[in-house]
């Protein structure tokens, strides 16, 4: 065989095995992306967290010095509870990696954040009463 046939043959080689193994590179790349929204996201909804378990007990303190109304003060701490059990929900739902938003700024995924804990708290006061 002539060297212009060995070096034809590893082009075609090297094309076919480039061929073969691009869909499993391509899915490694989307995939690692995928990864970072997830975490993305996962930070985020851990800080709305944060936030939610601090106005509980922000909460709590201004109803134990009596700042506040028996009714007030239960009102709003279900309100706030509410919101963190739908954080909590969030939260599993992308550790079954199921994005809240596929592709988002900070902004957009924290109305979107918002926007689904709103809508479940809603869902939650129409079947409570």
């Amino acid at each position: 065989m002539s060297i212009e046939g060995l070096i034809v043959s590893l082009v075609i080689v090297l094309a076919t095995v480039l061929w073969i193994v691009s869909p499993f590179w391509q899915r490694q790349v989307g995939s690692a992306a995928s990864d970072a929204i997830i975490q993305k996201q996962h930070e985020r909804l851990l800080v709305y967290y944060e936030r939610v378990l601090t106005n509980i007990r922000d909460l709590d303190e201004d109803y134990s010095t009596g700042k506040m109304q028996a009714g007030d003060y239960e009102t709003e701490r279900e309100e706030w509870v509410q919101r963190g059990v739908q954080v909590l929900k969030a939260l599993d739902e992308l550790d079954q990696h199921r994005l809240i938003v596929p592709d988002a700024d900070q902004e957009a995924l924290d109305h979107a954040i918002d926007d689904a804990i709103e809508q479940a708290i809603a869902t939650h006061r129409r079947t409570a009463h």
